[in-house]
C-alpha cells in the first residue's frame, strides 16, 4: 500500500537524518473518474534550455534596427515576451514519448560511479 510506503520511507528518511521537517498543507487529490482511483503523479527528470542568452541579442536586434516588427504594435508585445522569458522545457511530457538524445559527462570515476547508481548511467 501507498501510504504504508509513505510512512517507512519517511521514518527511514528520519532515522537516517535525511529529513528536514514536516509542513501540514492542503492540496487536491486527483481520482480517476472511471474508477474512483488516486491519480499518483509520477516524477521525473526534466531538461530545460536557458533562453535568456538567447533572447537579449533577439532583443537588441529589434531595438537597434536589425530587425524589424511588422505591423510596428506587436514590437512592445515582442519586447514584453523576450524581457520575461523563462526557460524553455525541452522534456515535456508527452504520451508518445520523444527520447531527448542526452548524455551525461562525468569528470571522475566517482561522478561515473555515482551517475550509474542514480540511474544516469547509458545503455547499450
Amino acid at each position: 500500500d501507498r501510504f504504508e510506503a509513505r510512512e517507512r520511507i519517511w521514518q527511514d528518511m528520519s532515522d537516517s537524518g535525511m529529513a528536514i521537517r514536516t509542513e501540514e498543507y492542503e492540496t487536491r487529490v486527483p481520482k480517476s473518474q472511471r474508477g474512483g482511483e488516486v491519480i499518483e503523479p509520477m516524477l521525473s527528470e526534466q531538461w530545460f534550455v536557458e533562453m535568456k542568452p538567447l533572447a537579449d541579442p533577439a532583443l537588441k536586434a529589434v531595438k537597434d534596427g536589425e530587425i524589424q516588427i511588422v505591423p510596428q504594435r506587436f514590437e512592445k508585445v515582442y519586447n514584453n515576451w523576450l524581457d520575461n522569458i523563462q526557460d524553455w522545457c525541452i522534456s515535456r511530457q508527452l504520451w508518445w514519448g520523444h527520447r531527448i538524445p542526452a548524455w551525461y559527462v562525468y569528470n571522475s570515476k566517482e561522478e561515473a560511479d555515482s551517475g550509474y547508481k542514480n540511474g544516469h548511467a547509458g545503455k547499450d
